[in-house]
């Protein structure tokens, strides 16, 4: 029974991914179906493994990259000191592969555990196969599992292969290795999976959620905290920048890159001793490919899997019975029909900001709205960085540029991609259809979402910005200006981040956890994204380039950054909404939207 529900659930998923994608809309359900998935999973394997063994020999192995006279630059000196250490002690390539798939199995049980807590088939499966909760449970785990498997397949097993025979290892210890890894990534995402549902549904109960809001608070606390100590560490190192002006002294410049390669290797030899420790599971699987299976090695790993099922039945423990459902944010939603009045936006946004708050997929998933880890890791980075720098410095207006354009980009996305199915306009699903009853069109969703959007996501990033200006005590007309060009490049990348749902939306979705699955979606999202980071945000800190060559006086470059970058981005912007608006209204009939 279990093989037909995951086999047909399989089909329809993959159907669901890739069937608005014109190529694939005539293909039947079938063998077909399953060949051209075989097909293309086979030549993406296939790629995983030349490419992974054909960069290793030419690389890793390879004596060149161990030579001084690459090292022109950080990445590359980085790079090549790397190279030579894992060249003499190649099982750190090994423990850095199954460090990888453990975070991996990590990554695909929390993916499990939150499509069940969306999916609309346990009833179904209770009613209809008469199964029981706990078994219709495990259906539910099994069926994003097995998704996320073959990605093991095709992905991680040519990894080793290629990484085995490029090492020399015998062919059966690692055609045995690779069947232990298998087994052991199943079973961990499965545990990973009952564990992640578990504590979250103890969300609802009040001092469960007291203690996920703290230790989420403490944990962004300790990692601006570390990242401030980080970045004055490098501090000094940045402020040596050579390339501030068109007369770099090359003996200089490689003396300042070799500066920054050790200083960076201090860092990391500091944090690599948690990560060589012989107990983590990855190293233990290095030992076993290297050393052969023992009895410490079966300890070892036996003793990880018992942790984590000792967590599980705690947890189990602490909200069995329970039934004081705890709804913390609903306090919240008073402010956030304030704030949806002081913001400008439809009034609208008042009544959708309070259901927000009451949704159980705000929840499961809260902690997005204290900003991202990564926001906080780039945002403590760069105030330290900032401690031992002036205005006066030309070097002080390249970091402030990280901070104008990637702090803003990373955070926006992180909070748009968690909390898509919120956001993105296709995510009200097929209720969207009383929207158009009532005579509203598309555009008016996308104005409630985005106005939404901005509520959770802008404050929080504005009171940031005052901290940032005042800790580093900014000249006033800075701040300011900063002030008001972060928030002109906050609301263009955010924009940007719309756009997937906007040209392919996907309203008939059966589990809200698949609309980032969609391949045309996905493409057009992977394409923003690139072009963000490569492209667009390069282009928007070319001034700050000019400053540092010395192209640029610092009244021109701050007219030029702050004034003639705001106001382009501000002219794209409204254009970007007019076709946005143009697009939207078109769509906004039955005929044009699939439901």
């Amino acid at each position: 029974m279990i093989v037909s529900w995951l086999k047909w659930k399989l089909i329809i998923r993959w159907k669901n991914q890739w069937s608005n994608i014109r190529v694939f809309k005539n293909i039947s359900i079938g063998k077909y179906l399953w060949l051209l998935a075989l097909i293309r999973d086979v030549f993406n394997a296939l790629l995983i493994f030349f490419g992974t063994y054909f960069f290793l020999k030419y690389t890793v192995f390879n004596n060149f990259f161990s030579n001084e006279t690459i090292r022109q630059q950080i990445v590359t000196s980085i790079i090549s000191r790397f190279f030579s250490i894992i060249k003499e002690n190649y099982e750190i390539l090994w423990s850095l592969v199954f460090l990888i798939i453990i975070l991996f199995s990590i990554i695909s049980g929390v993916s499990s555990s939150k499509w069940k807590l969306q999916s609309q088939d346990q009833d179904w499966l209770i009613i209809n196969l008469k199964l029981s909760k706990f078994k219709s449970d495990i259906f539910l785990y099994l069926e994003s599992i097995v998704w996320d498997t073959k990605e093991f397949i095709f992905n991680y097993i040519p990894l080793m292969l290629a990484l085995g025979i490029i090492t020399g290892v015998d062919y059966l210890s690692l055609i045995t290795l690779i069947f232990l890894t298998l087994g052991l990534y199943l079973v961990l995402t499965f545990l990973i999976s009952v564990f992640h549902n578990q504590y979250i549904l103890l969300q609802n109960y009040g001092e469960s959620f007291v203690f996920r809001i703290l230790s989420n608070i403490s944990f962004r606390g300790v990692t601006v905290y570390i990242a401030f100590h980080l970045g004055k560490v490098i501090s000094p190192w940045v402020k040596n920048f050579p390339l501030t002006s068109n007369n770099v002294d090359y003996k200089v410049y490689n003396d300042w890159v070799e500066e920054g390669t050790n200083v960076t290797f201090e860092i990391f030899k500091s944090i690599s001793a948690i990560f060589s420790y012989s107990y983590m599971p990855y190293n233990v699987l290095s030992n076993i490919l290297l050393e052969g299976l023992n009895y410490y090695s079966i300890l070892k790993i036996l003793l990880f899997f018992g942790l984590i099922i000792l967590s599980i039945l705690l947890v189990s423990i602490w909200g069995k019975g329970r039934k004081d459902t705890h709804h913390s944010f609903n306090r919240l939603g008073p402010i956030g029909s304030l704030l949806a009045r002081v913001i400008p936006g439809p009034s609208y946004t008042q009544v959708l900001v309070k259901h927000f708050y009451r949704t159980e997929y705000l929840r499961y998933r809260f902690p997005t709205i204290l900003g991202p880890p990564v926001f906080w890791l780039l945002w403590g980075g760069i105030l330290g960085i900032l401690q031992t720098m002036n205005s006066t410095e030309n070097i002080y207006f390249l970091v402030l540029s990280f901070y104008l354009f990637f702090l803003t980009h990373f955070y926006v996305h992180s909070i748009f991609t968690e909390l898509t199915g919120i956001f993105s306009l296709d995510g009200e699903g097929k209720q969207v259809i009383t929207y158009l009853l009532t005579g509203k069109s598309l555009w008016e969703v996308f104005k409630y979402k985005f106005h939404l959007f901005i509520i959770t996501s802008l404050p929080l990033f504005i009171v940031m910005d005052i901290v940032f200006f005042t800790i580093n005590k900014m000249d006033i007309v800075i701040s300011i200006s900063t002030l008001l060009l972060h928030t002109v490049v906050f609301l263009f990348l955010s924009t940007l981040l719309f756009l997937p749902s906007i040209f392919r939306p996907h309203f008939h979705y059966s589990n809200i956890e698949q609309l980032d699955e969609y391949a045309d979606k996905k493409i057009i999202s992977d394409v923003i994204q690139f072009s963000t980071v490569g492209l667009i945000i390069p282009i928007l800190m070319m001034p700050t380039a000019f400053l540092l060559v010395g192209a640029l006086s610092k009244l021109e470059y701050l007219t030029l950054q702050w004034g003639g970058i705001g106001a382009i981005l501000s002219i794209i912007y409204g254009g970007l909404l007019l076709i946005i608006a143009n697009h939207l209204y078109k769509m906004s009939n039955f005929d044009r939207i699939n439901l």
